[in-house]
């Protein structure tokens, strides 16, 4: 089983590190975003919920109704890959690349869920939501842009590239901006023009801690229940489920903090760091080590099976010759013993066959002649 724990734990770093959204505060000018940029923004996050929800009760929905582990690990696995791609393309800075990077998310996964059959007589719920989903973000496109630019975005989105296959459920990391300002031909320096007011750059700060916040608690509880599905009561995983609870735990008051006072994210980001990455790192590497273990384990246990399987057929193959030569002997042997009974019984049955015809035909024959020799005599 290969654990995505590290990805989200990672994201988060990454974003409370850097605290570069803070810098944008002090640094651009105060210009407000335009309206029809803010609500793009506002309607891809909104979207996001709506995208997070549906394919989260679809894919509880497969794994309450079915009882195949195989299925529920997919499930458990869609879930969680589709909704932190989601968190990753909608919460963007620049609405309109948010909106077709969710647009190409939303249609890679309906293109996909529609050429697989993953979860078996179950996969219609998945791909019905796909479906939807797809046609979400496309009204959205249309309702947030003039006819002319949607039609320009939707010709974009459909002519984009995708690969034909996930692996392990990893959605396209997309970098579409510059190719989409190429396909527009605006220039570089005039397609953005402002990341907004100090308010709504504070306002989208809090919004993405938000979402991390939700979606990496939602993930590691999700990993949580992929680890008890996979090894069951394996008291090899009980250390890392305990650390993956207070894991949860700190970066839920993390989040309480940084909505509340979020310039002091700044403040506490390299402690978080210096404190957090070495609970990481461990934590990655010992569930590394005990899966590479079992797996080993697993390795040695199909090797010694192979091999007496092996021995196993050959012993099979030897005695099976040794039965049948063993058999050909006996029963010529026993030929051999009975071999002067079987000509008796041959030469009986010769007698049998051609004497008793003959004997019988010949006292028939006899008795006949005797009955015409009496006849006369009585006549005189």
């Amino acid at each position: 089983m290969r654990t995505k724990i590290l990805l989200p734990i990672l994201v988060s770093i990454l974003l409370l590190t850097g605290c570069s959204l803070l810098k944008f505060q002090l640094e651009s000018p105060a210009e407000a975003l335009p309206t029809q940029e803010l609500n793009t923004r506002m309607a891809v996050r909104s979207y996001y919920k709506s995208f997070s929800g549906s394919v989260i009760q679809a894919a509880d929905s497969i794994i309450s109704l079915t009882d195949i582990q195989d299925i529920k690990v997919e499930a458990i696995k869609w879930k969680g890959a589709a909704t932190g791609a989601c968190t990753r393309t909608a919460f963007q800075t620049d609405a309109e690349i948010a909106l077709i990077d969710t647009w190409l998310l939303a249609r890679q996964m309906d293109e996909y869920l529609s050429a697989n059959d993953l979860f078996g007589r179950y996969s219609g719920i998945a791909q019905t939501c796909a479906v939807e989903l797809h046609q979400k973000i496309d009204s959205l496109a249309r309702r947030s842009n003039h006819k002319k630019h949607y039609e320009k975005l939707a010709a974009f989105v459909r002519e984009y590239p995708l690969p034909d296959d996930l692996y392990e459920w990893q959605f396209s990391k997309f970098d579409t901006r510059p190719e989409l300002i190429e396909y527009l031909q605006v220039p570089d320096s005039l397609y953005t023009s402002t990341i907004g007011s100090g308010a709504e750059v504070m306002n989208d700060f809090t919004d993405r801690i938000s979402a991390y916040n939700e979606q990496i608690k939602s993930q590691l509880a999700w990993e949580k229940e992929l680890i008890l599905l996979t090894f069951e009561n394996d008291t090899l995983v009980e250390p890392y489920l305990a650390r993956i609870d207070s894991l949860s735990l700190m970066l839920n008051r993390l989040a309480v903090v940084a909505q509340e006072s979020p310039e002091m994210m700044g403040i506490i980001a390299v402690r978080l760091r210096e404190e957090l990455s070495p609970l990481v790192y461990d934590f990655n590497s010992g569930m590394r080590n005990g899966i590479n273990d079992l797996s080993r384990e697993r390795e040695q246990l199909q090797n010694y099976l192979d091999e007496q399987r092996v021995l196993l057929r050959d012993d099979l193959t030897e005695s099976g010759k040794v039965l049948i030569e063993e058999t050909t002997d006996n029963l010529i042997r026993f030929v051999r013993r009975i071999s002067w009974l079987i000509v008796f019984v041959i030469i009986v049955l010769i007698g049998v066959i051609f004497g008793l015809p003959f004997t019988l035909g010949y006292l028939l024959a006899k008795a006949r002649f005797k009955q015409r020799s009496i006849k006369p005599e009585n006549d005189k």
